[in-house]
């Protein structure tokens, strides 16, 4: 058998960003793949959208809380899934390539852009991700990761005692967003373990129901016994002490419960997802451009009086409608071009895969 690994390809006749992260020579798009990507999204821009008014009433609280449960680890998830193995000093200057040059491009841009534009007086550093921004260094980290634990037996356990003991150290934080890589790496090490066979195993009919209700049932539970305080212990990025000097003491049982409850919210939105071809598969092949520009817009609705608008005369729908717009925006020829250009896209695989592994 013949194998092929993880490679970018840039299409220039169509600015299609595309990686292929197969074992075997063909190149097959799985429709599944893309409407994940395409919801967990848009999710992430809602996530972003409501960060500043999650405290309105209880329906936009409990929602941004229910996001907040899978979306990065469904997310980040997908990202192990198409993970390639790295072998050679080679490839982890191609991953530096490819992650942090562009993370340090935007972290120029994005402070710029808030010293400039909004009077922010925030000082340029490496060590201090913009916004978002965290995920491109917490990436590149995890790619490296995997080489120590993949071939290590309960290498997922090990990941989570490392992430459940490293809350108690306060100097693991948001400095070069170290808490939240290991807080998240399990999720992106059980997508690396993960197979073609597991996913087939969710889209089963009866599984596809149960997951369906468990959603509902724990957005009820969200709804009615969920605290917007408790928001920091999804974050990942501080530690224990930092979230709650009162039950830092028990920080290690109450990341492990927020792991269990994380872990089934993001099972049943895999489970869910549907593998047709829809209207929306497409935005999945083009995640880059709306990640890493939609914080640009975000900002402005934010900040210039967009938002304050929207709460004064209780026009809470169109925080909803904004996502969609902004990812609509985003996936249009020009953003797509520009973001190419910048980063130099020719070999840029974008924030995950988007062909179908084959395992």
């Amino acid at each position: 058998m013949s194998f092929c690994y993880n490679y970018v390809s840039y299409d220039y006749s169509n600015h299609i960003i595309q990686l292929s992260s197969c074992r075997r020579k063909e190149k097959l798009r799985n429709p599944y793949f893309d409407n994940i990507k395409a919801i967990l999204i848009v999710l992430v821009v809602l996530g972003h959208t409501l960060s500043e008014v999650f405290t309105a009433n209880q329906w936009i609280s409990s929602i941004y809380m229910f996001i907040y449960l899978f979306h990065m680890p469904a997310f980040i998830l997908i990202s192990g899934y198409f993970a390639k193995r790295i072998t050679s000093f080679r490839d982890i200057l191609k991953l530096a390539e490819k992650l942090l040059v562009p993370y340090v491009i935007f972290q120029v841009c994005y402070t710029l852009y808030y010293n400039q534009i909004f009077g922010d007086q925030c000082s340029f550093s490496l060590s201090d991700p913009r916004w978002g921004l965290w995920f491109l260094i917490s990436l590149f980290c995890w790619n490296l990761m995997l080489s120590i634990f993949r071939k290590r037996k309960k290498a997922l356990l090990i990941a989570i005692l490392i992430s459940l003991f490293v809350g108690y150290f306060t100097f693991i934080n948001e400095y070069f967003t170290l808490s939240r890589t290991f807080f998240f790496f399990p999720f992106f090490l059980c997508g690396f373990l993960m197979e073609k066979k597991h996913f087939n195993w969710m889209k089963q009919k009866w599984n596809v129901w149960l997951s369906s209700i468990g959603l509902v049932i724990i957005f009820i539970l969200v709804y009615n016994y969920g605290n917007i305080e408790w928001r920091e212990w999804f974050y990942g990025r501080i530690g224990y002490e930092n979230i709650s000097a009162e039950l830092a003491n028990y920080g290690l049982f109450i990341r492990a419960f927020v792991y269990i409850l994380m872990g089934i919210t993001t099972y049943c939105f895999l489970a869910i997802v549907t593998n047709k071809q829809l209207f929306f598969t497409k935005v999945g092949k083009q995640t880059f451009p709306i990640y890493i520009f939609h914080m640009f817009i975000i900002k402005f609705v934010h900040d210039f009086y967009i938002l304050d608008w929207i709460m004064d005369n209780h026009y809470y729908f169109l925080l909803f409608i904004i996502p969609i717009m902004v990812v609509y925006l985003l996936t249009r020829e020009p953003f797509i071009t520009i973001g190419a250009y910048i980063c130099k896209l020719n070999r840029w695989k974008g924030i995950i895969g988007n062909v179908q592994k084959a395992r």
